[in-house]
């Protein structure tokens, strides 16, 4: 897949290309929708493509900040993973977002890439002041010869999906966060070093570091899974900050693989949380601790039959 961001994506130029537009901030089942609309143009000979933006549009208009469900490399991931060919994340700016929907069409769409079709949500809205509507781009998509293909929303235990949705959810119900999303909320990285606290108790363990801009659920212990090399092993994750050892650490995901015994220091592993089993405590010693992780492995297997 070609990954382009900032300066790299506004000069990139390409034809013939079936365009998903949105943030895709989660990448969840509504989302999917449009990807397995490009999937099958990507049948007919097209260039399945994501338009996105790598800073939140309201983050930027607004001057503020905000957490993503995924980081831009988990969703890099995501959409290779999913078969998509090319990932834009234009860059956003006040000055992309004054221009008129009718610009936005003419120069990005039709010149710099080429398309052939649209994918977009049924209330997808762009251009200054958000003047763009699904109408307007059907009008110029007949103008400029593109067909548009509006997706009506997904709507999952009596919620219409969506980021927001999601974002209630993750820290609440991350089952229902996870349904949502498609597939199990994930922290990709790389495996970095440790204590060692976990090679001292006979439960040796994988450490990565969690971005500060990363959207996290509640800390606390996760039944879950990696993925090593195609195949995937059941684990026992938890996200927090190490109460038990002593001072200040970053927020991290250390995670406990059931039968695996290999090296792993600097790999990139991908480790999907899929239920919570309990909240991040802080133990006495080693001894409790080791004790909890035994019982906690007791509840991922007893859940798994």
């Amino acid at each position: 897949m070609i990954y382009l961001q900032n300066e790299e994506a506004r000069q990139f130029h390409i034809t013939n290309t079936a365009v998903a537009l949105g943030k895709f901030d989660g990448i969840h089942v509504g989302h999917q929708m449009l990807i397995d609309g490009l999937l099958e143009e990507k049948k007919q000979g097209r260039i399945a493509l994501v338009f996105t933006f790598g800073e939140s549009p309201l983050a930027v208009l607004s001057g503020g900040s905000r957490k993503n469900i995924y980081t831009p490399e988990e969703k890099a991931l995501y959409f290779e993973e999913l078969g998509v060919d090319v990932l834009l994340e234009y860059p956003f700016t006040k000055e992309f977002a004054s221009i008129y929907p009718e610009q936005f069409v003419e120069e990005c769409l039709v010149k710099q890439l080429g398309v052939s079709s649209v994918y977009i949500g049924e209330d997808f809205r762009f251009g200054k002041m958000r003047m763009g509507n699904v109408s307007l781009l059907k009008s110029l998509g007949a103008q400029y010869h593109f067909e548009t293909h509006a997706i009506p929303k997904k709507t999952l235990h009596g919620k219409v999906v969506s980021s927001t949705g999601i974002r209630d959810m993750l820290e609440s119900n991350l089952y229902i966060a996870n349904d949502m999303l498609g597939n199990p909320y994930f922290v990709y990285g790389a495996v970095v070093h440790g204590n060692h606290l976990g090679h001292t108790i006979g439960y040796p363990t994988i450490n990565q570091e969690v971005s500060e801009q990363k959207l996290i659920p509640a800390f606390g212990v996760y039944a879950s899974r990696v993925c090593i090399e195609g195949i995937y092993y059941r684990g026992i994750s938890n996200l927090g900050k190490k109460p038990t050892i002593d001072g200040e650490h970053q927020v991290g995901l250390e995670t406990y693989i059931l039968d695996y015994n290999g090296d792993l220091y600097g790999r990139y592993l991908k480790v999907e949380l899929l239920y919570f089993i309990r909240p991040e405590e802080k133990f006495s010693g080693v001894i409790e601790l080791k004790k909890q992780i035994h019982n906690d492995i007791e509840v991922m297997l007893e859940e798994s039959l």
